[in-house]
């Protein structure tokens, strides 16, 4: 049984405008990890030079969202390479979540630009022993 299933809706790209300057951002989905527990998932997400405050986490319609972004300082005697000038990096993964979670319970942790998330499993979903009379 499949619970966490990557979305590869969107672009690999997307480019926003502020005012009069157009900024360049690019989307990279960032290596994860996924442990199943009798009671929860476990994953992992690893988001280098992302900081706490940068990083958000949604859950819709069954689809859970992680951004995080990263700004890219562009030191002035420095000339990117073949002309291209990136202004920032979001990291973004989307996952497939079924009902066996619950959504109410979803737990984050941050700590050296590694998302650490608990997603409990709802309770008639979770295994139990019967006893037998």
């Amino acid at each position: 049984m499949s619970l966490l299933n990557v979305t590869k809706k969107g672009q690999p790209t997307a480019e926003t405008s502020e005012g009069n300057q157009s900024s360049h951002v690019r989307y990279v989905r960032p290596v994860y990890q996924i442990e199943e527990q009798d009671s929860a998932y476990q994953v992992q997400v690893d988001l280098p030079g992302v900081v706490k405050d940068q990083v958000e986490i949604t859950l819709a319609d069954g689809v859970l969202e992680i951004l995080g972004s990263r700004e890219w300082v562009n030191r002035k005697d420095w000339n990117p390479l073949a002309g291209v000038s990136e202004d920032g990096l979001v990291y973004r993964l989307r996952l497939d979540v079924s009902e066996e979670v619950d959504g109410e319970s979803i737990a984050a942790d941050f700590e050296y630009g590694v998302l650490r998330l608990t997603l409990s499993k709802a309770e008639e979903k979770k295994p139990r022993r019967i006893a037998i009379d």
